[in-house]
């Protein structure tokens, strides 16, 4: 008995989900990732006594999402770190199935959305960071969701689902907070103002409570860990260091500095915000007394954050110290990060950029319907142009170049199987149709397939291909 399209599908989506999560639990199975972190100690903060907070004092300086997903997923499998990483990879791989979604909905086209899925499971950057103890995969996996919601809400409560989806993207990375109102702004040219208002206010629902704590604490509502991020990405040394190493190595340098801003005191969340201050005027000076020199390591960063080789060149988990002289950064030890990392990154992300840039080419007349997708793009090159233009940054919109390359595979599939068909004397197919636009009658598709059949003894591969052609031609109209 033929299942129904529905059940399908869903077999399709399961069968993408294991793809994924299989591929990710072998990478962690070979691979040792590093999970004893700042994200570690929030999550056990929250399953000790319910705040978030370090060493006992609570913390207004990071986003609460991922340490409440890490306390989840210690509730659900205990303190073993590795079964915290599979139930990691489990969630990170729900993203294939979702961008099958969205890439089907945005192009018509089920097969391209099985491509992007399958390059999204494999693609070996986001198997990387699956397994890392970081907000890397469960911002991913938002943001895909997110983009699938709002490009089906088509509804006033579709479009406070993907408001909901973004709210949770915003807990998880606050830097995504100007999408609600450019989503808002979409939503009201394209469909109306009643969808705006319920986008913009299930977001702010979903995002108030933690806005709500914040300034309750020390009367900020956003996280207070942007100024010393800020001075870190755009102090007179910064451009020394990279692209070999991450800002991150100038921290002691930093520290130095504020002390002549501001006088010792203990931790707490009114200290965490007048440090956030303070390192914005530090800055911002830094940014302000060298403006060329300001420029022109933006316009690297750009490049940096799109670089077809590993951002920082050294291994970011190895301790490298910097020797502040005058006017000069001398960095002792770090390493180089291994060959194959190196290699196997630079071989996957260039044909995919290479397939990307082709996808855009021939969707170029149909982008609208992209322009959240787009937004987000531009949204995170601003941000980490401004900050840390590092590569494990740009891993939540890589679902957008998979997205593009799925688009140029199916494209040029689509171009051979017409190509194929018009030497058995078909005029019209379902191919075409994808490429081309046209709609083919039922009548010539059926004599078209009467006649490869009819060919078969003359060519056995024949009738593999016409399997192929019919299935893919089911699948597109379910």
């Amino acid at each position: 008995m033929a299942r129904s399209p529905t059940k399908r599908n869903h077999a399709i989506s399961i069968a993408l989900f294991a793809l994924a999560f299989a591929l990710r639990v072998i990478y962690l199975a070979v691979a040792r990732s590093p999970f004893d972190n700042y994200n570690w100690l929030l999550a056990g903060s929250l399953l000790t006594d319910g705040s978030l907070s370090i060493d006992g004092v609570k913390t207004t300086a990071f986003e609460p999402l991922y340490p409440l997903f890490l306390a989840g997923a210690r509730l659900l499998v205990g303190d073993r770190w590795w079964a915290v990483q599979v139930v990691q990879c489990a969630f990170g791989a729900l993203g294939a199935p979702l961008l099958s979604w969205l890439t089907a909905s945005l192009t018509g086209r089920p097969r391209a959305g099985v491509i992007a899925a399958t390059m999204y499971a494999a693609y070996p950057l986001l198997i990387r960071y699956s397994g890392n103890i970081s907000d890397a995969t469960l911002t991913t996996v938002l943001i895909v969701g997110f983009a699938y919601a709002f490009t089906t809400a088509g509804t006033t409560p579709r479009a406070a689902a993907a408001g909901v989806w973004l709210g949770l993207t915003v807990l998880t990375r606050a830097m995504v907070l100007p999408l609600v109102p450019v989503g808002a702004a979409l939503l009201w040219q394209r469909r109306n103002a009643r969808a705006a208002a319920a986008f913009v206010a299930a977001a702010v629902a979903v995002a108030a409570p933690y806005a709500v704590r914040n300034y309750a604490l020390n009367g900020w509502m956003l996280p207070t860990r942007s100024g010393l991020n800020l001075f870190l990405s755009n102090c007179k040394y910064t451009a020394m260091i990279l692209p070999d190493y991450g800002p991150d190595i100038l921290e002691p340098y930093a520290f130095e500095t504020l002390r002549g801003r501001l006088p010792a005191a203990d931790p707490s969340p009114l200290r965490e915000r007048a440090e956030d201050e303070a390192y914005t005027r530090l800055a911002v000076e830094q940014m302000t007394a060298d403006p060329a020199g300001t420029l022109r390591l933006k316009l690297h960063n750009v490049w940096y954050f799109f670089s077809p080789t590993l951002v920082p060149l050294r291994d970011p988990n190895t301790d490298a110290v910097v020797g502040i002289n005058g006017q000069h950064a001398a960095i002792e030890g770090g390493r180089q990060r291994p060959m194959v990392d190196r290699l196997v990154y630079t071989a996957s992300y260039v044909p995919v950029a290479a397939l990307a840039l082709a996808g855009i080419w021939i969707r170029r007349r149909t982008l609208a319907p992209d322009a959240i997708m787009w937004a987000l793009v531009i949204t995170f090159v601003i941000v980490h142009v401004i900050y840390f233009p590092t590569t494990r940054y740009r891993i939540p919109i890589e679902f957008v170049a998979l997205f593009y390359s799925a688009v140029t595979v199916d494209w040029l599939s689509a171009r051979r199987e017409t190509s194929s068909s018009r030497k058995f004397g078909s005029e019209t197919n379902q191919p075409a149709k994808a490429v081309f636009g046209t709609v083919p009658s039922t009548a010539v598709t059926r004599c078209w397939m009467w006649r490869a059949i009819r060919n078969r003894m003359a060519s056995p591969g024949l009738v593999l291909g016409t399997s192929i052609s019919i299935v893919s031609e089911s699948h597109s109209r379910s």
